[in-house]
């Protein structure tokens, strides 16, 4: 199936009152639940309200911007933008905000590497923009992939991968009722990883590698906490 980014920008809920604030998170959870109930939720979070780190292509490390373009997002997995349209028209309704949906490019070698289980450990978003890589010639790109496929079966085989992608077409932008409209080309992310650590240290040092491999800098985020998501996520993989 085809993978999708549901997204929503930082500032996206200024406009809800802190008392709806419980009601909002108990709908995004049920639409999360329902999502891993039909087997098609891959990852879902929120970023914190921090500065990201930049970290460059020889692991230099500099104070990046607040989260703008995006403040949450879920990855889907369906057969068809439409029934993505769907499920973010659930998102938007119980987020109250409207939601951008992103189509992911297909990868099949970093399809076919084995999965992961979450750990319980802090999340990092690695992202870079969609023009990061517009400086690099075609001869080189298929070396680029290579050392950006090495650097996932790494972190796939130390337990810390989540999920990866690099984002295709428009968005499509779904409002709270449900109306979907043309949306903006890729422009703050073109690809991004999202990995689970114990420290941001250590997710630097990963991003390090990512920059290396993809010869652009990338963006960490660290995602806020949601214990309850996360237990959605742990009895889904008790009955697998």
């Amino acid at each position: 199936m085809t993978q999708y980014l549901i997204s929503f920008g930082a500032h996206a809920m200024d406009h809800l009152p802190d008392e709806d604030m419980p009601d909002v998170a108990k709908a995004a959870h049920a639409v999360c639940q329902e999502a891993i109930n039909a087997s098609v939720l891959t990852f879902a979070g929120g970023l914190q309200d921090e500065k990201a780190s930049i970290v460059a292509t020889d692991g230099t490390v500099t104070s990046g911007p607040d989260p703008e373009a995006i403040g949450g997002f879920t990855v889907i997995d369906v057969p068809s933008r439409e029934e993505a349209l769907q499920w973010a028209a659930k998102i938007a309704a119980a987020c109250r905000c409207a939601q951008e949906v992103w189509e992911m490019d297909s990868d099949p070698e970093v399809d076919a590497m084995p999965g992961h289980e979450s750990h319980g450990m802090t999340r990092y978003l690695i992202s870079f923009g969609a023009h990061a890589m517009n400086h690099l010639p075609d001869e080189d790109m298929p070396d680029v992939a290579k050392a950006a496929h090495a650097a996932t079966q790494e972190s796939i085989n130390a337990g810390v991968f989540v999920c990866t992608g690099g984002l295709g077409n428009r968005a499509s932008i779904v409002a709270t009722d449900g109306t979907v409209t043309g949306g903006p080309d890729p422009e703050a992310i073109g690809g991004f990883s999202v990995i689970e650590v114990p420290s941001r240290e250590e997710a630097l040092q990963w991003a390090a590698g990512q920059a290396a491999a993809c010869r652009c800098a990338q963006e960490v985020w660290e995602f806020g906490p949601d214990p309850e998501l996360d237990a959605m996520f742990r009895q889904a993989d008790r009955r697998r």
